[in-house]
């Protein structure tokens, strides 16, 4: 158990409260079993706190082992609200469609966990949110709780955001069904599960991924984007590029955002900004290129903004920079653009 930030794999420290509190749901004594486990669930207070791989297994064991749950995973989603993952929970609420919602959690998915990754794709029509580990756990039953736990939790983030009956297309798991288990899945997922599948995977529908979300709010989005990148940045001390990522995004707005900014801030020289950027497979423009993308459409969402503004928050020189990049970025004009929104609306 950690609130030290450092790259060794971890989860966001209420996770061991979410589980503290789905072990009270048992007939179990929960206070003994984190005491066991060796966790301090009072110390995960402190919104930066981490709670490390080796301390997280060996949570999950004993839990799976005094509730004789095989399913603890699911039943942990019950106990997990959106506000419970702090600015990026809030940031996930305010995205403008599921599209915004599944791209911003694949960005922003170590700030929850790095013991897994999650990807998003979409291919023939539909969109796959795709769970899988990035650690190796010694206990199979371990890695399949906090897989189906994330599959359950984020599919609970869009019943709340979006519709409270939603059902993904298609739930796809790599494990077989625990005997007697069958109706659990039935219950969490919404529809069949298909069992033994090769990857871990939830199917959402093209017309869900495009819907307007009710809570969209491009500044509230892009404020609690900021706070989640620079806890990023702070964990991953040894990743420039995510390190610059968050000075521009912090630096954009002001008007005072150059290459010579973000490398003082960083307190290293442009050149070896450069060179430190090259060895890690990136440089500054593509990453600035990447920012400027990211928050492009935020800006534009954003009703009392004008092009214009729009484009000085981006950093750009003049308009109609600014809107050759946003044509090239999602094939339509700022204007256009708008007025899809308000069609849609």
């Amino acid at each position: 158990m950690s609130g030290v930030l450092d790259e060794t794999p971890s989860s966001f420290g209420a996770t061991a409260v979410a589980l503290y509190q789905t072990l009270q749901s048992y007939d179990v004594d929960a206070e003994g079993v984190v005491r066991d486990a060796g966790v301090e669930v009072a110390s995960f207070a402190d919104p930066s706190a981490r709670i490390s791989q080796p301390d997280l297994e060996r949570l999950v064991a004993l839990a799976i082992k005094e509730t004789g749950d095989e399913c603890i995973g699911l039943r942990f989603s019950d106990y997990v609200h959106p506000t419970t993952f702090n600015s990026l929970g809030v940031a996930l609420l305010s995205s403008h469609n599921l599209r915004e919602f599944c791209q911003r959690l694949q960005r922003y998915y170590s700030f929850l966990t790095t013991n897994e990754v999650v990807e998003f794709e979409e291919v023939a029509g539909e969109g796959h949110l795709i769970f899988r580990a990035a650690v190796e756990f010694s206990d199979a039953s371990v890695a399949r709780a906090l897989i189906e736990g994330s599959m359950a939790t984020i599919l609970r983030f869009i019943r709340f955001m979006y519709r409270p009956d939603f059902t993904p297309q298609r739930t796809e798991v790599t494990w077989e069904v625990p005997q007697g288990y069958a109706e659990h899945y039935l219950r969490y997922f919404g529809r069949g599960v298909e069992f033994g599948m090769d990857q871990n995977v939830l199917s959402l529908a093209r017309e869900d991924l495009d819907f307007p979300l009710p809570a969209a709010n491009a500044e509230l989005a892009r404020q609690n984007d900021e706070v989640v990148l620079e806890f990023l940045a702070r964990m991953k001390k040894g990743d420039l590029p995510t390190q610059v990522h968050a000075r521009l995004i912090q630096l954009l707005p002001s008007g005072s955002c150059s290459k010579e900014e973000v490398a003082r801030g960083l307190g290293m020289s442009v050149r070896a900004l450069h060179n430190r950027l090259g060895d890690a497979g990136s440089s500054y423009q593509s990453l600035l290129d990447r920012t400027r993308q990211q928050l492009a459409e935020q800006y534009m969402r954003q009703k009392n903004l004008t092009v214009s503004e729009v484009a000085y928050l981006l950093g750009f020189s003049d308009g109609s920079n600014f809107s050759r990049a946003f044509h090239r970025w999602t094939g339509v004009s700022p204007t256009e653009f708008r007025n899809e929104i308000r069609k849609a609306h």
